[in-house]
């Protein structure tokens, strides 16, 4: 192993201590009480080692949501398909509740919106291209996707602010009723419009 392999490994277990720790605390403290003191004292690290890594709390939270939910959907949802990417996130973030709620309230609802958003874009985009393929124009292609990944956006943050309470395989099946056929008949639609007459 190379001196840099070594360094990447070093600090990619630092990151994942930071991460570890924060998840920890988030079981019993809201985001905004967890400070850079409690999670460098909790993992055994330097604020130095923290600061290194993520300027503030804040920051270390989104990162946790990002490679622990984010990355794995879309590689499922790439390898498997986009209804059971969708499930496994429902259930992970029912499964860590307590983390996932700290999350979403310390990166607040605008934020989560933007973020989920652009985590979920590529998956809506494959559905569209498995469902045959997008429209003609760009301007249309980027209505569609950004159309229905507002819609499934909608569905998903209804189920978190009721509790998530719903098993997510009926959410993602309901899901899925609706969307059958809706993507191939936008496009065929934006398709007929954009011809020529």
């Amino acid at each position: 192993m190379t001196e840099e392999d070594t360094e990447t490994e070093r600090h990619a277990g630092a990151r994942e201590a930071l991460a570890a720790a924060l998840k920890a605390r988030l079981r019993t403290e809201p985001l905004d009480k967890v400070t850079v003191t409690q999670l460098t004292r909790d993992c055994g690290l330097t604020r130095q080692a923290f600061y290194y890594h993520f300027p503030d709390v804040r920051h270390l939270a989104v990162w946790v949501f990002e490679t622990e939910v984010a990355r794995r959907v879309r590689t499922f949802a790439a390898e498997v398909g986009w209804a059971d990417g969708l499930v496994w996130l429902m259930r992970y973030m029912r499964d860590n509740r307590s983390s996932t709620l700290g999350v979403l309230s310390g990166v607040g609802q605008p934020g989560l919106e933007r973020f989920l958003f652009w985590q979920m874009r590529p998956v809506t985009e494959a559905v569209m291209d498995r469902e045959g393929g997008g429209p003609v124009r760009l301007q249309d292609r980027v209505l569609v996707v950004d159309f229905y990944t507002s819609a499934v956006l909608a569905v998903v943050l209804r189920w978190v602010a009721d509790g998530m309470v719903e098993h997510p395989y009926r959410v993602v099946g309901n899901l899925e009723v609706m969307l059958h056929g809706a993507v191939r008949e936008s496009v065929r639609r934006l398709d007929e419009r954009a011809a020529p007459t």
